[in-house]
């Protein structure tokens, strides 16, 4: 729909789903129709997508002063008078709230794309729920990444929609060589391994600890085996330390660190894993789920919340059960035993990836949503 305004508003550009999420929708709308006029604000100076600086759009940065900085509303008004923009989108709870009095007098069509987990119980203690019926009445639609995280948060089903997360084909092309990439990661290792990976923070939504236990024993039993963990945050230190010195040496279990070649480390991994705590996160579609599946990866995920929606057994991958290290290492166990079946399954999860996560396909989506809710708010 060209000429159609968007103001976009997120609390930071640090690493995260929601934030790729919203980065990788933005290069959509500018590849179907350059005439997208999008303005994104974020709430903090934390930028770790640089290449937000180089895209064909107007970024800045509302820094606030602390958590419930009340002059934020009065600074997105300005802008809303200034851009006038047709649909005003929001990518986190806190910023949907700033928005709802921002825009309270303006009327221009609210998307609050902010349901991106799916928490088991959720009440009116939980911040993210509590905010989310807090801008109900001031929210034109709820977008969230799953059915599930609908269900959780339970927002009104008239003004609720699922669009799964869009992934962008290119990326996948043109990656650093493996050869080098192999040496890098693995050293001097030799002979055929069978590498395990999970890509995630690491912090307590996160359930490094079950994988953890399942690579000490299986490493134990087979010297070919190596994992992969991918990533950084507060609990990695304390994680570490539960490696047995001699696996750390033999490079059996590494610890990567923060990457930001994804793409080129999954040409090299056999078996993509994403553990969750379910005790105090819900997964909404994870990110990693997806990158795993679209390099052509089985994934190994627990069971729960929209990885039920992505994952299917005996399909694509397996469902583990929470907490489940003797589950997790029979499924490992097995698809090393079977290369058949690891081949098998990962060829459907990348044809999985590709028919139902698409970027394009995704933007379209949202294009149809702005085209609607732009019409009728010009009608109302």
């Amino acid at each position: 729909m060209p000429g159609m305004k968007i103001l976009m508003v997120i609390d930071s550009l640090g690493k995260g789903g929601k934030e790729r999420r919203m980065l990788e929708l933005i290069k959509g709308l500018k590849k179907v129709d350059d005439q997208f006029d999008i303005y994104l604000v974020a709430l903090t100076d934390h930028v770790d997508y640089d290449y937000v600086y180089e895209m064909q759009i107007k970024f800045e940065v509302l820094k606030r002063k602390f958590n419930k900085d009340l002059t934020i509303p009065f600074k997105l008004k300005r802008i809303i008078s200034e851009f006038k923009p047709d649909i005003i989108q929001s990518w986190s709870t806190m910023a949907s709230v700033y928005l709802s009095i921002s825009n309270l007098f303006n009327r221009t069509p609210m998307i609050s794309a902010v349901l991106a987990d799916a928490p088991l119980h959720l009440n009116l203690f939980n911040k993210h729920y509590f905010r989310v019926k807090l801008i109900t009445p001031f929210t034109s639609l709820f977008i969230s990444n799953s059915k599930a995280g609908i269900l959780s948060y339970k927002t009104p089903r008239q003004k609720s929609i699922c669009i799964y997360n869009g992934i962008d084909i290119k990326r996948f092309e043109n990656l650093r060589p493996v050869i080098g990439l192999r040496k890098e990661i693995l050293g001097d290792k030799s002979g055929e391994l069978f590498i395990i990976a999970m890509v995630a923070t690491f912090d307590e939504r996160k359930d490094f600890e079950t994988l953890v236990n399942a690579a000490i024993e299986l490493c134990a039993k087979n010297a070919s085996l190596v994992f992969l963990l991918v990533g950084k945050g507060p609990t990695l230190e304390q994680l570490k330390k539960k490696i047995p010195e001699k696996l750390l040496r033999d490079r059996q279990i590494i610890f990567t660190g923060k990457r930001d070649d994804i793409e080129s480390i999954l040409q090299i991994i056999d078996i993509g894993v994403l553990m969750t705590n379910t005790e105090n996160h819900g997964e909404g579609i994870s990110n990693s789920i997806i990158e795993y599946m679209a390099s052509g990866k089985p994934v190994l995920a627990t069971r729960g919340g929209g990885t039920d929606e992505v994952v299917k057994d005996n399909y694509n991958g397996y469902l583990i059960d929470p907490r489940n290290e003797n589950q997790l290492k029979e499924r490992i166990t097995n698809l090393y035993n079977n290369r058949n079946l690891l081949r098998e399954l990962g060829e459907n999860a990348q044809k999985y990836v590709w028919e139902n996560f698409d970027l394009e396909k995704k933007t379209t989506e949202y294009i149809d949503i702005y085209r609607n809710l732009n019409l009728k708010a010009r009608n109302d």
